[in-house]
């Protein structure tokens, strides 16, 4: 236990008249400077309204400039005789929302301040609920940290928290929360500035919560004029067994009080009948407080002497173990505020806890004590938000009088806090990592708040009315990744730096001209970009189900295929026809089977000069209608068209109904194989092999759509149709859903939904417009599988896209990285893969970026990722450069 005693119990008494005009202090010499660090809030009182408070002097305000939730009520008009204060007339409920902060501002960053709020139920709802057997209880929150837990039982009682703490930034979060056994209301909260040097126990990483406060021998509250800091001194006469003291006489404070507890309280108190009578004070912790396991108390015990003519001294026992201070008995001051405070751990299980005051033997007065003060304290260990961060968020929510409920700390991990911001902690911080502000109906500039938030990586403006230039500011987030400025009417170019910046994925609208000058190299010129609805991408998955269902059963007639050459890609095909007899002997009669599809078996085979070849066969009990239609539209294909990052058909079989196309063989498997397969465990792909192959499929499919005169729509993209050859080059498979334009003048082809459940584009699967968005939208599919390692669909109504885009709203980047590639890549790679992704995977086909700028993009990504490698590979030669130089010398 830590005790310190006022500097008055241990100066002699023949110094202590001769310093009492200098250690004289009037503690209402502050009062009027102090008003001003005073806010009082009425809450429930209607929007705009004010009242002067007779008793206090204050003005009252609504809160409804303190937080956008809640509803207004009054209590019940038969409890209105019963209010002790006037704010308890009216409250403010929380029937919805889990957490429901109030930001108290301004405060000021260092400063110390007491915090009160209040709570009077007066059946305000009118259910006349048995409160006594079923309590209403809630939790109340400072910021992070657990203050108080409320449990009302009575419709007629005023309940009260009160806290004192430094405040870390320049406005204070009071938090209500619903944890399941009632609606959370409030009746007024109040916040104080006080002196720095008072409590000197609440510090910055730990405030003090009230449990008790009473003023003895007192018969009224005593509270501001009185006392210049509003605390609320209740009063209590303590037992039947003690006597009552008061004097009129003034009582003076030393400069070195750390408490400075008004004169009025002070001029009351209790004592015991002789010096035999002990003064008891005995209290319980509150089981709830016991549960939050608060580390300690901090108990203050205030006294002044009335009497001068006989000696006064006492013991004060703590758990039955003696509170001594410098192993002496206190000796009150005469007409001098006097105190004993201390610090305990909480270590009784049974949380209850008495203290004793009892003369000495040597006294001939009986102990007294004018009041007393219980507080538990609170430390805190959260990781809070950065000070700067939490200071440009509200500046931030000020500037644009964001109407959406941004409650309490930014980084608190709730989904229900500030909406479309995350964070990163950093040991004993949380940094702003993401925020996305799109279609927030922000009017005005680009803030010059955001360019405090340092760690920011993703920062999302786009859909506003926000207009002007953009600041230079901005320049200073080196961080930043990716900034959508698009659907806004900004004007003037954007800094040169942030059009430069390799690793800044820029998105803007060019209505008015190239604001980069066309010198972005990782710019997105938009017309119109919106968020991916949800609830519709996941109606038109279901929808698709239904029609990839009626698929199996009923197919297109096959289309014709363009003859046009391709760049100089196209040649005329080497493949050949071979017998059913040649397949048996090119497979050693079907021993090897390596895989299986819709289509049938997969065996390894080897031809006659040592060419080894993977040979699909059709199988007569395949899926319904992957027959002749698909196998003429998969030789169609591949005899007309040839690209190192198509697989090779090397030839086919049509003897005696035998179906089977004959290709290269690719030893390493598929996509699919190597990130979630077979080979998953035993050859995990790095994320630089991942972002090469993502580029050689993204090649070969811009082949397809722009190498030819005649585009071809894959139609069936995903990660089991991208195989890997010897050297794991990517090459797209399997044709036999593919579909080629008619003519250059064709928009879209007209075609019943076909592919693979949850690859499939939404709005083609509604449609039946297929195009080659289509494909770009199965690709994005594929690049988030291989960023996440996960299927597109799991057990769950959730899809993929929706999946990441949570995970990206929320800047959670390591929840959405495959956690076998065990950090192992370059963070902008990576955020340029996602983002691609998800805007391959947009609602509206028109929307998405064409295959050539996703190959564009997975270039930058892929250097990226290898620059890091080659830094890597660089630190760890240099490392081992002079390992073999110190061990040649030892040598030596």
């Amino acid at each position: 236990m830590g005790l310190n005693r006022s500097m008055g119990c241990t100066i002699p008494c023949f110094l202590i008249f001769l310093a009492a005009s200098l250690l004289h202090v009037h503690v209402h010499s502050d009062a009027d400077s102090l008003d001003e660090g005073f806010i009082s809030i009425d809450c429930g009182l209607p929007g705009g309204s004010s009242y002067l408070d007779e008793k206090t002097g204050f003005n009252y305000t609504s809160d409804d400039g303190y937080i956008n939730t809640g509803e207004n009520h009054n209590i019940s008009v038969e409890y209105n005789a019963l209010e002790l204060l006037r704010s308890s007339l009216n409250l403010r409920s929380f029937p919805n929302g889990g957490r429901n902060c109030y930001t108290l501002s301004p405060a000021t960053t260092g400063f110390k301040y007491l915090v009160r709020a209040t709570f009077l139920h007066g059946n305000y709802d009118g259910k006349e609920r048995d409160l006594v057997r079923l309590p209403l209880v809630f939790d109340l929150y400072m910021g992070l940290h657990f203050w108080d837990r409320i449990s009302v039982s009575s419709t007629t009682t005023m309940y009260v928290a009160e806290a004192i703490f430094v405040a870390e930034v320049s406005s204070i979060s009071v938090c209500l929360i619903d944890i399941g056994s009632g609606t959370a209301f409030v009746s007024s909260l109040e916040m104080r500035q006080m002196k720095s040097s008072l409590y000197p126990v609440a510090l910055q990483n730990q405030s003090i919560a009230l449990q008790e406060r009473r003023s003895l021998g007192a018969s009224s509250l005593v509270r501001y004029p009185d006392d210049p800091y509003d605390r609320l001194w209740w009063p209590s006469n303590g037992t039947s067994r003690w006597l009552n003291l008061s004097t009129t006489s003034e009582i003076k404070h030393y400069l070195t009080d750390e408490v400075e507890v008004p004169i009025r309280v002070l001029q009351t108190a209790v004592t015991s009948p002789t010096t035999s009578i002990p003064l008891n004070l005995s209290w319980t912790v509150p089981s709830a407080w016991l549960a939050m396991a608060p580390p300690g108390y901090y108990l203050n015990l205030y006294y002044t002497d009335f009497q001068n003519q006989h000696k006064r001294e006492f013991d004060i026992y703590y758990n039955g173990f003696l509170w001594e201070a410098n192993n002496r008995p206190v000796s009150p001051a005469y007409l001098f505020a006097d105190y004993t405070t201390a610090t305990a751990i909480v270590t009784d299980a049974s949380g209850f806890y008495n203290v004793c005051i009892i003369a000495t033997n040597t006294s001939v007065l009986p102990p007294i004590l004018s009041a007393y003060e219980i507080y538990y304290l609170i430390q805190h260990d959260d990781t809070a938000t950065d000070t700067q961060d939490v200071e440009a968020m509200m500046n931030i929510k000020s500037e644009y009088q964001v109407e959406k409920n941004w409650m309490g700390d930014p980084c608190l991990p709730e989904k229900y806090t500030w909406i479309g911001l995350t964070c990163r902690s950093d040991g004993v911080t949380s940094r702003v990592k993401t925020l996305d502000m799109s279609n927030s109906d922000l009017q005005g500039a680009i803030s010059e708040q955001f360019s405090f938030l340092k760690s920011l990586q993703y920062l999302n403006l786009s859909f506003n009315n926000l207009n002007g230039p953009v600041p230079d500011s901005l320049t200073n987030l080196l961080s930043l990744r990716v900034l959508d400025l698009s659907g806004n009417h900004l004007d003037g170019p954007i800094p040169e730096a942030l059009c430069m910046a390799r690793s800044l994925t820029l998105r803007y609208d060019t209505i008015n001209g190239d604001p980069c000058n066309g010198k972005s190299p990782h710019k997105e010129n938009t017309l119109l970009i919106t968020v991916v609805a949800v609830p519709v991408v996941i109606m038109a998955l279901l929808a698709c189900t239904l029609t990839v269902f009626c698929f199996c059963r009923k197919q297109d007639l096959p289309g014709p295929k363009s003859q046009e050459n391709c760049k100089g890609h196209i040649h005329t095909s080497d493949s050949r026809e071979f017998t059913y007899a040649e397949l048996v002997a090119i497979t050693n009669n079907f021993s090897a089977c390596i895989g299986e599809g819709g289509y049938g078996p997969v065996f390894h085979g080897q031809l006659k000069d040592g060419t080894q070849v993977a040979v699909k066969m059709h199988s007569p009990t395949s899926a319904t209608g992957k027959g002749m239609e698909e196998f003429l539209a998969e030789v169609g294909s591949l005899t007309t068209v040839h690209h190192r990052y198509l697989v090779v058909l090397v030839g086919y079989c049509t003897d005696k109904d035998h179906l089977a196309l004959i290709y290269e063989y690719m030893p390493n498997g598929s996509l699919y194989d190597n990130i979630r397969g077979r080979n998953a465990i035993v050859q995990t792909l790095g994320w630089r092999d991942r972002a090469r192959i993502a580029l050689e499929a993204a090649q070969g499919l811009d082949y397809l759509h722009t190498g030819c005169v005649l585009p071809i729509i894959h139609r069936d993209l995903k990660a089991h149709n991208i195989l890997l050859g010897h050297d794991m080059v990517a090459k797209i498979s399997d044709f036999g859903l593919s579909k080629s334009y008619i003519n250059v003048a064709q928009s879209h082809i007209s075609v019943t939904a076909a592919g693979t459940l949850g690859y499939i584009d939404p709005e083609y699967c509604v449609s039946g417009r297929l195009t080659t968005s289509s494909d770009v939208f199965s690709f994005g599919v594929v690049l988030l599988e291989i960023v996440t390692g996960e299927p597109p669909i799991l057990p769950t109504p959730v899809h993929i896209v929706q999946r990441v885009k949570e995970k990206v709203i929320m800047g959670d980047i390591e929840a959405i990285v495959d956690r076998r590639l065990h950090c192992q890549y370059d963070f902008s790679s990576i955020w340029k893969v996602v983002d691609m992704a998800l805007l391959c995977t947009r609602e509206v086909s028109s929307e998405r970026p064409t295959m050539s700028m996703v190959v564009a993009q997975l270039k930058d990504a892929l250097a990226l990722e290898e620059s890091r490698v080659s830094s890597s590979t660089i630190s760890q030669v240099g490392s081992n450069v002079d390992l073999s130089i110190s061990w040649v010398a030892s040598g030596r």
